[in-house]
């Protein structure tokens, strides 16, 4: 009966789904079989399999035909697995690590022992392995957290560590195109949850990639994996690339780090150029500087952990400006006189000369991982990312632009993901992850409002006011993603029923030149109160 009830409970979730798209994928798993030394199979032979760092234990026992399966493993390790067998010398396997997605095989030959109760250890004989077996699921990328440590990165984002993929290129605004698919094509997950920009405005296809910040810190993750055209019912929803990242966890050792990455001028090269007659200079004062720090441990040791990295990031760039480049008919003189008469308007336009951009984020995770028991485990993560990137208006040998003609641009995203993990015995098991992520973007003008305003200055332009794409631009985006899947496993096969929803609300202003755009054919018009042309 409790099978039953199982069942109609899952087949009633299913009925429930308004949508279905693709999903993340956030565990690892084990699968394999059991032989004696005859090569006949072990039935109901013991498989435990304990993640050594945390304490935490996924036990199975062995079928009819000697097979098994653990589902639901936390990615990484090491993990110690023993499979016991009364009558038999026990099977020990030390220092495996799983990869996101991965299957690992294991199968295990035991041997009889005089001793039926001993407590004699050894290590089995017979062990396969393999990556490339029926258990991939297609062609896909795994980035662990050696390699997320040890590469170079410039920008600390995606983009650094997809480029592991063959199928991805990196474009010049930073999206990230894979098997020749625009990034707005793309799934990207977080612990299961959806954290890919939906609207689709961002190049780089995550929350906040409009201002040109990652959703998270790459010290708060685990393990990457990129999949390309997968065939596991679980995958989809893309035609590009789906993107998972897991996040670290805490252990029963308490654990941390700090960092601070750094770039300045003086660690940057010369300005490029390939004709030889021309002097490479140095660039600019600019600065680039990242500050942060992870802790994890246990607050009860072998069944609560918790896991937390915070970030700071602050870069100025440098948009220096020589008026004498200038290439219009205005002299400094008249430009001061236009300042005069905005400022008799109430309007303050802003400086033409030097400007400089910023760009600062502040992100925060919290990560907490129960072991509810030896058949569930609990996780529950939130991830809280505020940016905003000042671009003033800047000035060139063809245009006087004024910097409160610019763009002020705050981004926030508030991301929080619950995964139940459950292993309901040899023959089933089931995960379920829930997820809400709150995206607030709010594009506005620099300074007052006012007109946007272009002045022709013969060869050149002048031109000030409120930017004319941003009075009145506004997105807000609440999106929850809701995902089961249960399994049933005979034999050699493995059965998948479940269901993947996404709900969004989303609201959305788009004004473009709320205040008007007026055009001069001279500043001489201008300053007399012509009328626009």
């Amino acid at each position: 009966m409790k099978e039953i009830r199982r069942f109609i409970g899952i087949f009633i979730l299913a009925a429930l789904a308004t949508a279905v798209f693709g999903q993340g994928m956030t565990t690892a798993g084990m699968n394999g079989r059991v032989l004696d030394d005859r090569n006949e199979s072990l039935i109901g032979a013991t498989v435990l399999a304990l993640h050594v760092p945390s304490g935490s234990q996924y036990a199975t026992i062995t079928d009819a035909d000697g097979y098994f399966r653990i589902p639901n493993m936390g990615v990484g390790g090491p993990y110690t697995i023993t499979v016991s067998y009364v009558g038999y010398e026990k099977f020990v396997r030390e220092n495996i690590n799983l990869s996101l997605g991965q299957t690992f095989r294991l199968d295990a030959v035991m041997s009889q022992t005089p001793v039926a109760l001993g407590e004699v250890m050894v290590v089995g004989y017979r062990f396969a392995y393999d990556l490339f077996d029926g258990n991939v699921t297609g062609t896909e990328t795994v980035v662990d957290e050696e390699k997320i440590s040890t590469m170079p990165s410039v920008a600390r984002d995606l983009s650094d560590f997809t480029r592991l993929t063959p199928q991805a290129s990196i474009t010049s605004l930073g999206g990230i195109n894979i098997a020749g698919a625009s990034s707005r094509y793309n799934s990207f997950f977080i612990d299961g949850a959806i954290n890919n920009d939906v609207f689709g405005l961002a190049d780089n296809g995550t929350n906040g990639g409009q201002i040109g910040i990652s959703p998270f810190s790459v010290d708060a993750i685990q393990q990457l994996q990129v999949v390309i055209a997968p065939y596991d019912v679980r995958h989809g929803g893309f035609t590009g690339g789906g993107i998972n990242a897991v996040t670290r966890m805490g252990s029963n050792q308490v654990e941390g780090s700090a960092y601070m990455f750094m770039r300045n001028e003086s660690l940057a090269g010369k300005t490029p150029t390939d004709d030889e007659a021309v002097e490479r200079k140095k660039l600019d004062d600019f600065s680039a500087n990242t500050y942060g720090f992870r802790v994890g441990g246990p607050l009860i040791r072998n069944k609560l952990f918790f896991f937390m990295n915070a970030e700071i990031q602050r870069n100025e760039t440098p948009r220096p400006f020589n008026f004498n480049q200038y290439n219009g008919d205005a002299t400094k003189m008249d430009l001061d006189a236009l300042v005069s008469k905005l400022n008799g308007y109430g309007y303050d336009p802003g400086g033409y000369g030097d400007v400089i951009s910023s760009l600062k984020s502040e992100k925060i995770l919290v990560r907490l991982d129960f072991n509810l028991s030896d058949k569930h485990k609990l996780m529950i993560r939130n991830q809280y990312t505020k940016g905003a990137s000042i671009s003033p208006s800047r000035s060139s040998s063809s245009a006087i632009n004024f910097s409160n003609a610019g763009i002020d641009f705050p981004s926030l995203a508030n991301s929080t993901a619950l995964e139940l993990k459950s292993n309901l015995g040899s023959s089933y098991s089931n995960k379920l992850i829930l997820g809400f992520t709150v995206v607030r973007d709010n594009r506005n003008p620099m300074g007052g409002n006012f007109p946007y305003v272009i002045i022709d200055d013969g060869a050149g332009d002048i031109s000030f006011g409120s930017e004319q794409y941003s009075t009145a631009n506004e997105l807000n985006q609440n999106i929850l993603t809701l995902t089961d899947n249960f399994q049933i496993y005979k034999g050699k096969h493995t059965f998948t029923i479940g269901t993947h929803n996404e709900f969004y609300d989303i609201y959305n202003v788009f004004l473009a030149q709320n205040f008007g755009v007026y055009d001069y054919n001279s500043l001489a018009g201008f300053m007399a109160n012509a009328p626009a042309d």
